[in-house]
C-alpha cells in the first residue's frame, strides 16, 4: 500500500522540507515537493488512491494553504516547532488530520502519514479540543489588540510604525514634519488606547496582529 500512496509535501526548500522529502521516498511512498507561493499552490483533487499533504508550518501562508488543501479534499498532516503552538493551533482549526513536531524522528512521521492515508484517526478527540480551545484564545487575544489598533488615528499609526522600524521620536518628528511636543503626545496617545505602558509593548502589539494576519 505505501509504494503508491502519493504524498505533496508543501514548504519552503529548507532543511525541514527536503528531510521530510527524502525520508517519505525512502520508505516508497510518492512524495513531491510542491512551490510555495502567494497565490496559494493549486491543489488538484486527490486520486482515488487517496493521498496525504504534509505542510511544513515555517512559512507565514502555510495556514492558509492548510485550509486550501483541505477544502480540495486531501487529509492533511502538519509539521511544525513546538514552541508555535498558536501556528499549530491554527492549522487544526483549519482542518488537519494530525500533527508532528519537527523534532519528533522521521520514522514518526512516515508512520503517521500512512495513519492518516489509511483513513485511521491519528489526533485523540481530547487532543484536538484542546488545540482548538488555544486558537479560540488567541484569535480573542488577536480581535482585542486589532479593536485597539483601530482607534489609532492615521498620523498615530504611522508614529507606531516609524517606532516599530526602530526610529526614535526626535527622529520621528524630523521625517514627519512634526514638533517634538506634538509627536510625544501621539505616542502617549497611542499608549493610552493600546493600554500598555511602553513604547516596545505597543510595538509588540503591533508586531503580533501584523503576524497573525500574515
Amino acid at each position: 500500500m505505501s509504494a503508491v500512496v502519493p504524498v505533496l509535501v508543501v514548504g519552503p526548500p529548507d532543511l525541514v522540507t527536503t528531510s521530510v522529502v527524502s525520508a517519505l521516498q525512502a520508505n516508497g511512498l510518492a512524495a513531491e515537493r510542491r512551490e510555495v507561493n502567494g497565490s496559494g499552490s493549486g491543489f488538484p483533487r486527490p486520486s482515488r488512491g487517496g493521498g496525504v499533504v504534509v505542510v511544513n508550518l515555517d512559512f507565514p501562508e502555510s495556514v492558509g494553504l492548510v485550509a486550501e488543501a483541505v477544502t480540495s479534499g486531501w487529509p492533511t498532516l502538519v509539521v511544525g516547532r513546538q514552541t508555535d503552538r498558536e501556528r499549530t493551533a491554527a492549522a487544526v482549526a483549519a482542518g488537519a488530520a494530525a500533527y508532528v513536531p519537527g523534532s519528533c524522528p522521521l520514522e514518526v512521521l512516515v508512520h503517521t502519514v500512512l495513519q492518516v492515508s489509511a483513513g485511521r484517526a491519528v489526533m485523540m478527540t481530547k487532543e484536538r479540543l484542546a488545540w482548538l480551545e488555544l486558537h479560540r484564545v488567541a484569535r480573542a487575544e488577536v480581535d482585542t489588540r486589532r479593536r485597539r489598533l483601530d482607534l489609532l488615528t492615521d498620523r498615530e499609526f504611522e508614529v507606531l510604525r516609524r517606532l516599530e522600524r526602530g526610529q526614535k521620536a526626535a527622529d520621528i518628528a524630523v521625517d514627519a514634519v512634526l514638533a517634538m511636543s506634538t509627536v510625544r503626545t501621539h505616542i502617549r496617545s497611542i499608549l493610552v488606547k493600546l493600554e500598555v505602558n511602553s513604547q516596545q509593548h505597543a510595538i509588540a502589539i503591533y508586531r503580533e496582529t501584523r503576524r497573525h494576519g500574515e
